[in-house]
């Protein structure tokens, strides 16, 4: 049997709160205070379809009731707009969960539907956007930012810059501190590696980051804000053990089948070439009847 070898390091911070813990990222990202680079983040990773930079945020409420008393209740992480009324969708992702393009179409459908309970006539809709920080790999491909719009088939063209979906996937990007140039590179670079880093990089030094180093850097932080820091890590440490356990135990359940389908492959060999059902026995430690039932299989 393979040796038992978990994957998954629970989180030790060095001097800095994960980036990608629930209680960082929202109190770097999604709260007063927070709008710089929040907007900086959606402008360069929007900016394809922006028509101009966004100057100003205003934060929504994250909680979704839903039209009716049996709607499903939904949690969004940051929910924003813009002067025009655009909104923001931002999700972290720590885990990949089961139907997750339909858990993004749902939220984002839900927000345009309170987008029409809140007056919108004729459909004629402000735009909406969803940004998803995934701390896994979503698919095979090499890159670590990806864009996904409404595509016109014929022409290749982009058919409505009014719905669009970006999705930046942690573990693909690859650069050293020392290697980062453009926002886009920092502060991936961040999300990923932020709570392993022993001092801000001396390229970090834009007044963008100033924050984010503040309200991270653990040793500053109350009592109450790290209990809840440390919940946050906790529910990320179980959550991701627990998938490497069921893992490992379909590894094992594998390996058992793979065991199990080569002794009795050896055992017909054996038959085939005339052994003793003792021989057998005794080489794959079959029992006569599981060796019988070969025999006649």
């Amino acid at each position: 049997m393979p040796k038992k070898t978990l994957r998954y390091k629970p989180l030790k911070p060095v001097k800095f709160a994960p980036l990608f813990a629930d209680w960082t990222f929202k109190n770097v990202f999604g709260k007063p205070g927070g709008e710089p680079i929040l907007m900086a983040l959606l402008n360069d990773s929007l900016k394809r379809v922006l028509p101009a930079p966004i100057a100003k945020i205003k934060y929504l409420p994250t909680e979704s009731l839903g039209a009716t008393p049996k709607s499903k209740k939904v949690i969004f992480d940051i929910l924003c707009e813009d002067k025009e009324k655009n909104v923001f969708l931002i999700e972290m992702q720590n885990a990949k969960l089961k139907n997750a393009g339909n858990r993004i179409r749902f939220y984002i459908s839900r927000v345009q539907s309170e987008m029409i309970s809140k007056g919108v006539k004729d459909y004629a809709m402000p735009a909406s956007f969803f940004i998803g920080i995934l701390n896994y790999k979503r698919n095979d491909s090499k890159f670590f930012f990806t864009e996904e719009g409404w595509f016109n088939l014929q022409t290749k063209q982009l058919a409505s810059k009014k719905e669009f979906r970006v999705f930046i996937e942690l573990p693909k990007f690859e650069k050293a501190a020392d290697k980062c140039r453009t926002f886009r590179d920092k502060i991936v670079f961040l999300f990923k590696n932020l709570h392993i880093i022993k001092e801000r990089p001396a390229n970090f030094r834009e007044k963008i980051f100033d924050r984010l180093f503040f309200v991270s850097e653990i040793s500053k932080l109350k009592s109450i804000d790290l209990i809840a820091l440390r919940s946050s890590m906790r529910y990320i440490d179980e959550r991701q053990l627990a998938i490497d356990c069921a893992v490992e135990e379909t590894r094992e359940e594998t390996w058992d089948e793979a065991v199990k389908f080569g002794v009795a492959k050896t055992a017909r060999n054996m038959l085939a070439k005339g052994y003793s059902i003792t021989e057998i026995i005794g080489i794959t430690a079959l029992s006569r009847r599981q060796i019988n039932a070969l025999k006649h299989s």
